[in-house]
């Protein structure tokens, strides 16, 4: 939530404090003031009718007392959100801090590779047409992987900026994770696994934004490649629940130790127990759950020891 819709909320609930102190108080005047006159018209009443400063007084004080009562209200009610304001930029300092950190990281470790074999290459270091086509080999990789970085982080950012919104359409989820599942079939046979498909055949409509939601399907599987090995089984599917529907990326992979998993969203986690072991930016799921969540789905991570399986399931509800 933007700072200008949280001013916007502590306007309202200020607001609406009020009127509703200022209505009670006002409803306990009336009843204070026709149970006086009531009172007088039985002859019960002790004040005579024209002593107008203790009736003035009794409506006065009521009134001064709420006043004061508010503004306390109010004063903690703004130290707080103060409190809270803080503790929020605090987070968000520490979040940024540890973010830019990490992107340094993952960047420097191509740049290093990239500026080493060119200087090899650039001074006459690698005779071999062999290790040279190696070393050039190495040097598109490493700048495809920082290409693909910047890529992660321009969506992540993107996705934050208070001008993006969903472009929600209505479409068959149905077609399109077959036609997600279609442009990824030949990376899951390049890196020698299985690829399952279990999706039912009849059409589901939904308001969905297709690019996005792509990009989710695409992250979730792009996962399970980069952090598996050969032989792995992914399965794609989608099945009706009685909360609503779930689209699952499921694998028989490696497991998450379950600390990490508890983070497993967060940007810059990767499951892996060596940052240097996979390709992964720890990018990806974080960009996925930002967009579920845009959508008002939610996803989370199970994991079945026994049977050797984690599961990434979307909960999209009726």
């Amino acid at each position: 939530m933007g700072r200008k819709k949280k001013q916007e909320n502590f306007q309202i609930f200020i607001i609406s404090r009020f009127l509703v102190m200022l209505i009670f108080v006002v409803m306990c005047e009336f009843l204070v003031f026709f149970a006086m006159a009531y009172a007088y018209d039985l002859g019960m009443s002790a004040f005579p009718k024209t002593n107008l400063v203790i009736t003035l007084v009794m409506f006065v004080v009521p009134i001064v007392v709420t006043a004061v009562w508010f503004s306390k209200i109010v004063a903690e009610e703004v130290e707080r959100n103060e409190r809270q304001e803080e503790e929020i930029r605090q987070q968000f300092e520490k979040a940024r801090n540890l973010m830019l950190s990490d992107i340094a990281h993952d960047l420097r470790t191509p740049i290093t590779t990239i500026g080493g074999y060119a200087k090899a290459l650039n001074d006459g270091l690698i005779t071999s047409d062999e290790k040279r086509t190696e070393y050039l080999e190495a040097i598109e990789s490493k700048a495809g992987r920082m290409n693909d970085l910047i890529t992660l982080l321009f969506d992540y950012v993107r996705l934050d900026s208070e001008n993006f919104s969903l472009r929600l359409t209505r479409c068959d989820i149905t077609e399109l994770l077959r036609e997600n599942a279609a442009l990824l079939y030949a990376d899951v046979e390049e890196k020698q696994m299985e690829f399952e498909i279990d999706i039912p055949e009849e059409p589901i409509e939904l308001m969905v934004d297709r690019l996005q939601m792509s990009r989710v399907i695409t992250n979730l599987i792009n996962n399970a490649l980069k952090h598996n090995d050969k032989n792995t089984t992914i399965t794609l599917m989608m099945q009706q629940v009685k909360e609503g529907l779930q689209v699952i990326v499921k694998d028989n992979g490696v497991m998450i130790d379950p600390i990490l998993a508890d983070h497993i969203f967060e940007p810059f986690v990767i499951a892996d127990a060596s940052r240097e072991s996979k390709s992964g930016s720890g990018l990806g799921l974080s960009i996925a759950k930002k967009i579920v969540e845009m959508h008002g789905w939610t996803i989370e991570l199970k994991q079945d020891f026994e049977r050797c399986e984690k599961s990434f399931v979307i909960n999209i509800g009726k």
